[in-house]
């Protein structure tokens, strides 16, 4: 008797492993808006939209456009609105940080890791909460959460090498309590105290994003929800050329090159 049970419930975990498998997220296509940008950043809380032109950054919001250029630092590598009222931007070349409010106004004088004793290679660089950064370094190979109010390391982590010996960093993604190191084969997923979490496996794919507690990527022009080591694709309603996707929320926004394609993820 014991031993039918127990394969009843090894074939239980096998068949809902295998549905699991097999799941597709659906989503819902909202509207689709035009848009001429170099780079589109994202959609923030309030529906405002972020994207790069001619080295600017615009904010488009329901009743006007503000916009935010530096000469005098290059050009901008990449940009954070999690928080909209606290906008990070990051000038690679410069190894410099500037923070900007709602309307784009410098809420900080720069943050130049060349005055400081530490990261004077900065290559990547991501909001946390209370007034850090989370910073990869490329002079020490190593993931550094910076309080820009007090000028102090909170913590760095191991060599990440440490971790996958031959990780290349390409990106890096954070909430407010998790961050991760986009390489070109696997992700290094640490909390918010620089704890190493995991090690996810992932090959071939081209870009990442964070979802709630997971991660979605896209990989040959599909888009896939990772959850509980199981890859999900996702449908969506029309073949799009996904230049770059930001998601906020429930709500995928792809953008093409031309024109911001807006969907709503109803099935997780």
């Amino acid at each position: 008797m014991k031993t039918f049970t127990y394969l009843l419930l090894a074939l239980g975990c096998v068949f809902t492993h295998a549905q699991k498998k097999d799941t597709i997220i659906e989503t819902k296509f909202i509207k689709s808006l035009t848009l001429k940008a170099d780079r589109f950043i994202g959609v923030d809380d309030f529906k405002n939209i972020y994207y790069i032109k001619n080295n600017t950054l615009h904010k488009k919001t329901n009743n006007r456009i503000f916009t935010y250029t530096n000469t005098q630092l290059g050009e901008i590598t990449s940009v954070d609105i999690k928080n909209p009222l606290k906008i990070i931007l990051f000038y690679k070349n410069f190894n410099t940080v500037l923070i900007v409010d709602n309307n784009l106004n410098e809420l900080t004088t720069p943050i130049n890791f060349n005055n400081t004793s530490f990261s004077k290679n900065a290559f990547l660089v991501n909001s946390s909460s209370n007034n850090n950064l989370w910073i990869y370094s490329l002079d020490d190979d190593t993931l550094q959460l910076y309080n820009y109010q007090n000028h102090k390391i909170q913590f760095t982590t191991q060599v990440l090498s440490s971790y996958q010996a031959d990780f290349k960093i390409k990106n890096l993604l954070s909430t407010y309590k998790k961050c991760w190191l986009i390489g070109k084969n696997n992700i290094l997923h640490f909390n918010e105290y620089g704890t190493f979490i995991e090690n996810i496996k992932l090959t071939g794919f081209s870009d990442a994003t964070f979802f709630k507690n997971t991660l979605i990527y896209l990989k040959d022009n599909n888009l896939y929800l990772y959850y509980d080591e199981v890859s999900l694709p996702i449908l969506l309603k029309d073949k799009i050329s996904i230049q770059s996707f930001y998601v906020n929320k429930n709500d995928m926004y792809i953008f093409d090159g031309t024109t911001i394609h807006r969907y709503r993820i109803v099935k997780k």
